[in-house]
C-alpha cells in the first residue's frame, strides 16, 4: 500500500520536474542536467545504502527515506510561492532527496525475503512489480488530469504527501528480523563494501555479468527514455506537459498486462534467458521512435503506441532480475547485490541522460532513439550467447 501511493507520487514528480526545467529554460542540455541531478546521487551512493541495507534494520532505513523526501518535495513549489525557486535550487532539492532516495530500493528489495516464503518469492515480486506499474499509470494519468488545474509546480504538494503516506504504511510493518547484523570496529563499511564486490566478481561471477550488462543496457536506454521522450514531444508536434504525462502513464499500463504473463510463464524457463530476452526486446521497441513524425500517422498516437509496446517488456527485466537475485545471492549479501544492480539501472541513468542532454542540442530525438535502440539490444544479445547467464535461474 505505502509503495502504490508513494511510487504515484514519484511518478508525478519524474514527469513535473522534466516538464518544469524544459519551461523554465527551454534547453535540452538543462533539461538533461535535472534529470542527471535526480539520478546521479545512486552513482555516488548507491553501493554504501547496499552496506547499510545489509547491517541496519532495512525498515528504519526506508522510514528515513520517505520522511527526509517528505519535507525536501515540500519545499519546491513552497519556493516557487515565494519567487525564489531556480533551476539550480530545483537541481540541488531534487538531487538531495535523490540522495536519500538511494536508501529505499536496496532495503525494500532486500527486505522481502525476510517477509516471505522462499517459494512465493516469483509471486510476490510479480505483485510488487505491479503495484508499482499500477501507481506509475495512476501518477501520470492522474497528473495529466490534473495539470491545467492545477499547473505542474503545484503537483509537487501531491507528491510530497504521498511520501507521508509511505512512511505511515511502512511504519505498520511489524516482523521479527531473522538475524541482528550489528557493526564492530572490524566490519567498517569500506570493507564491507569491499566484501560485497568481491562476491560478485569473484564467487559468482554470473552477477558481474548480470551487472555489467544491465548498467550497458541502461547506458543507451534510460537517458533517451527520461530526457529524450518529452524532447520529442516537444519537436515533433510541439506537445505539452499533458501529452507527456498521458504517453508516460502508458507505461503503467503495458508493464501491468505483461505482468501477468511473467507471472504464469517465468518458472517455466530460465529467469537468466528471460531477462536477456527483454533486454533484447527493451531495446528493439525503442527504434521505431526513429519514424515518429515521417509518417503519416498522430504523432502522439503513434507515439502512445510506440511506448505501450516498449513496456510490454520491461516486467520480463525486472521481475525475473530481482527473483534470481533472491534465489542465488545469500541474504547477508541481498542489500549489497540489490545496490549494485540499482547503481547499475539508477546510477548509470544519470550518465545517459547527462550525454542525451548534450547530444539533443546537435542531433533531432528521432536519431538518437535509432541509435540507442540497435544498442541496447546488443547488450541483450551478448548476454543470452553466455551460457552461464542464460541458463541462471
Amino acid at each position: 500500500m505505502g509503495q502504490l501511493v508513494s511510487q504515484a507520487g514519484d511518478s508525478i514528480t519524474h514527469m513535473a520536474v522534466i516538464w518544469l526545467m524544459l519551461d523554465l529554460t527551454g534547453s535540452p542540455s538543462l533539461t538533461g542536467f535535472i534529470a542527471f541531478a535526480a539520478t546521479v546521487p545512486a552513482l555516488i551512493f548507491g553501493l554504501f545504502a547496499g552496506v547499510l541495507a545489509d547491517h541496519y534494520r532495512r525498515r528504519n532505513l526506508m522510514l528515513i527515506s520517505d520522511i527526509a523526501r517528505f519535507f525536501l518535495i515540500l519545499l519546491i513549489p513552497l519556493l516557487y510561492i515565494f519567487n525564489v525557486l531556480t533551476p539550480a535550487w530545483l537541481a540541488m532539492i531534487i538531487f538531495v532527496a535523490a540522495s536519500f532516495g538511494t536508501l529505499f530500493n536496496p532495503a525494500r528489495d532486500a527486505i522481502i525475503p525476510e517477509i516471505v516464503n522462499h517459494q512465493q518469492l516469483l509471486k510476490v515480486n510479480a505483485l510488487l512489480q505491479s503495484t508499482g506499474y499500477m501507481a506509475y499509470f495512476v501518477g501520470l494519468f492522474g497528473a495529466g488530469l490534473l495539470l491545467n488545474a492545477m499547473g505542474v509546480v503545484n503537483l509537487f504538494f501531491l507528491d510530497a504527501g504521498t511520501f507521508m503516506v509511505s512512511f505511515i504504511m511502512i511504519f505498520l510493518i511489524s516482523y521479527k528480523r531473522p538475524d541482528h547484523r550489528e557493526i564492530n570496529f572490524e566490519s567498517r563499511h569500506l570493507t564491507e563494501l569491499k566484501k560485497g564486490l568481491r562476491y560478485v566478481t569473484k564467487e559468482d561471477s554470473r552477477l558481474f555479468w548480470i551487472i555489467l550488462i544491465t548498467a550497458l543496457n541502461n547506458l543507451f536506454i534510460m537517458g533517451p527514455a527520461v530526457v529524450g521522450t518529452p524532447l520529442l514531444i516537444k519537436e515533433v508536434w510541439d506537445g505539452s506537459g499533458q501529452d507527456f504525462a498521458y504517453i508516460q502513464s502508458s507505461y503503467g499500463i503495458g508493464m501491468l498486462i505483461a505482468t501477468v504473463f511473467v507471472f504464469r510463464l517465468a518458472d517455466k524457463y530460465k529467469k537468466g534467458t528471460w531477462l536477456m530476452l527483454g533486454l533484447i526486446y527493451d531495446g528493439i521497441t525503442f527504434i521505431p521512435l526513429f519514424w515518429v513524425g515521417r509518417l503519416d500517422f498522430d504523432p502522439f498516437w503513434l507515439t502512445l503506441t510506440i511506448i505501450f509496446i516498449h513496456s510490454l517488456g520491461i516486467p520480463f527485466i525486472q521481475v525475473t532480475r530481482t527473483t534470481l537475485i533472491h534465489s542465488i545471492v545469500p541474504g547477508k549479501m541481498q542489500g549489497r547485490v540489490f545496490s549494485m544492480i540499482n547503481l547499475a539501472v539508477i546510477g548509470v541513468m544519470s550518465i545517459s541522460v547527462a550525454l542525451t542532454g548534450i547530444a539533443a542540442e546537435y542531433i533531432s530525438p528521432r536519431i538518437i532513439f535509432l541509435f540507442i535502440g540497435i544498442g541496447a539490444s546488443l547488450s541483450g544479445i551478448l548476454g543470452i550467447s553466455m551460457k552461464r547467464i542464460r541458463t541462471a535461474d
